[in-house]
């Protein structure tokens, strides 16, 4: 019970920060900055560069007073070879290809789901934002997720429910509720926990998303605009195959072949 009560503990600790402040910086920038100036129409997703900013050493204030920790530490903030980058590059490539061409599935295209929306809304940054936003938001998202989140799961339920129960809340507090939404953070949130688990460092997903996100505001700017379902199916399919391909190669050649579910130690 002691070992639950600590994880819940730190659990509540790590949504409270976040929350805590993503509603205050939303709400600020939102209500005094947004309207000073259409480059903020542009470039919404600023808010979310400012979220962490101030998230971030927020939690690691957070960590060192209470627990006397570093999160980086704790998140596995090492060097990872030139295979395990490669794998976790070629994953993300083929999430974010298989991302694209489902956007424009006809079906996803109506106000009947908010994929649109909000890949509208991320990519429609000039590139120097996005590019900002890239690196620092998954910096800190994985750090959250994968590093902090899943870490303090392992320590008190086997390793695949931690991974189940973190995806879960992955979609749901990413997209407060959406399902559709939060089923595709979900089963994003699913591969990138491999990712980290297999090769024990946070930097393998964070390598992955940022190739995933990286890939879809090159091709939402440049790409072709597919309207023949036919051709978007193949993508999909094609796609699929690419992911597949990287989670088996990322599987046989993951750090070591044994899972570690006590929680991450240094």
């Amino acid at each position: 019970m002691k070992r639950w009560g600590m994880a819940l503990g730190r659990v509540a600790l790590i949504i409270g920060i976040y929350f805590a402040w993503f509603f205050t910086v939303t709400t600020l920038f939102f209500d005094y900055v947004y309207p000073l100036s259409p480059w903020f129409e542009q470039n919404t997703v600023f808010v979310i560069i400012l979220n962490d900013i101030v998230g971030l050493p927020l939690m690691y204030i957070a960590f060192k007073l209470i627990y006397k920790q570093s999160i980086f530490k704790e998140a596995r903030f090492r060097k990872i070879n030139k295979k395990a980058v490669s794998y976790a590059f070629l994953i993300g490539l083929g999430a974010g290809l298989f991302t694209v061409a489902f956007s424009q599935l006809p079906i996803i295209l109506t106000d009947q789901y908010k994929f649109r929306e909000l890949f509208d809304y991320l990519n429609r940054a000039e590139w120097y934002v996005f590019f900002t936003f890239l690196i620092l938001g998954n910096i800190y998202k994985e750090t959250l997720f994968r590093g902090l989140l899943l870490n303090e799961f392992r320590k008190v339920v086997p390793l695949t429910v931690a991974i189940i129960v973190q995806g879960i809340l992955y979609g749901a507090l990413f997209f407060f509720g959406d399902i559709p939404l939060s089923l595709y953070g979900f089963l994003g949130a699913v591969i990138f926990a491999l990712l980290y688990v297999w090769f024990d460092s946070i930097w393998a997903p964070i390598t992955a998303q940022i190739a995933c996100q990286g890939l879809q505001y090159i091709l939402w700017h440049h790409g072709p605009k597919i309207t023949n379902v036919d051709y978007l199916y193949i993508i999909m399919a094609v796609s699929a195959l690419i992911i597949t391909i990287g989670i088996y190669l990322a599987n046989r050649h993951r750090r070591s072949p044994a899972i570690r579910e006590g929680g991450v130690h240094a």
